[in-house]
């Protein structure tokens, strides 16, 4: 669940305050790249315009007011185009942890589950066949509430229970299957 809300947190954020979205999903540089271009884009815009002086201390309304179209609307656009970079970069990052996923429940119902004893780690049944466009849905093991199963990121075992890696911190495909 939490994950699937990452792409709307994001480009939300990024909608307020620009590279504040890319922050949020870690990636620092390119809120910084985004946070420079926006604030570099208005302040040149601004002075290449034949605008007067804004009063600060004025209502946001008068501040509005004062910026001309020929800035507003570009900001607008780059404003825009970071949230929208935002949305995809956290899409991106969302579709690869469930590939990675997909490739590690496969691999333990194929015969990686040597740890468990019992084999009833088949997370695979019932999800949506290759290219159905869907997400798999994996839930942890029926039968061994406390089993422990390979971490898709780091490969080391982890409890099923939980809905993240407890060794790498990164979320788990079945730790939001169902809620």
């Amino acid at each position: 669940m939490r994950r699937r809300l990452r792409a709307p947190i994001a480009a939300l954020l990024a909608t307020f305050v620009p590279g504040l979205g890319h922050a949020f999903l870690g990636r620092f540089r390119r809120a910084i790249v985004w946070h420079v271009t926006v604030l570099g884009g208005a302040a040149a815009l601004y002075s290449l315009s034949d605008a007067g002086p804004i009063d600060p201390s004025g209502s946001i309304g008068d501040v509005a007011a004062a910026v001309p179209p020929g800035v507003a609307l570009p900001i607008s656009v780059l404003v825009g185009l970071s949230a929208v970079d935002a949305y995809l970069v956290a899409r991106a990052e969302t579709t690869e942890a469930d590939r990675a996923g997909e490739t590690a429940v496969r691999r333990q119902a194929a015969g990686g589950n040597e740890g468990d004893g019992d084999g009833s780690v088949d997370r695979g049944a019932g999800g949506p066949p290759d290219g159905a466009g869907g997400r798999a849905t994996t839930a942890a093991p029926a039968g061994n509430a406390s089993a422990a199963v390979e971490c898709p990121h780091c490969g080391r075992e982890t409890d099923a229970d939980l809905d993240f890696c407890q060794w790498c911190t990164e979320p788990v495909p079945w730790g939001d299957g169902e809620e």
